[in-house]
């Protein structure tokens, strides 16, 4: 029995091709992430800040739910329409992601403007509150 042997090397498929070139961007883009959040820590200034962002969404999420518990209505119309479909549990996760994408970007940003970003999450943050607190009372 004779059979053909070719001599052109075999070629990956397009959608394999595709899918090794996507892993090793997301495993790339994951190294640097981890590096960056590993920076995020080093840097004292910048960890208070990342954390002061995280308190200020809760203190945020906290007062706008006294707020609804006093009748009054939500003026943000982001977490009206967010409330209005999901509830309580819905403006929790709003602030969540908040929180974890202004503290994500911080991390990518790093040195002074990881700070000013933090410094003007946590100033916007603090006068929602203030706001709530005005208006609750």
């Amino acid at each position: 029995m004779i059979s053909t042997v070719s001599l052109r090397p075999q070629i990956a498929s397009f959608p394999t091709r595709l899918l090794t070139s996507c892993w090793a961007d997301i495993a790339g883009y994951a190294h640097g992430v981890i590096r960056d959040f590993g920076a995020l820590a080093a840097d004292t200034a910048t960890s208070w800040l990342a954390l002061s962002v995280v308190v200020s969404q809760l203190a945020d999420a906290t007062t706008t739910v006294a707020a609804l518990a006093n009748n009054l209505p939500e003026q943000n119309p982001i977490s009206a329409a967010v409330i209005g479909r999901w509830g309580i549990p819905g403006l929790l996760i709003e602030k969540a992601v908040v929180a974890s994408v202004v503290v994500f970007n911080m991390a990518r940003l790093r040195g002074r403007g990881a700070r000013a970003l933090g410094l003007l999450a946590v100033l916007v943050g603090l006068a929602a509150v203030v706001w709530n607190l005005h208006v609750a009372a």
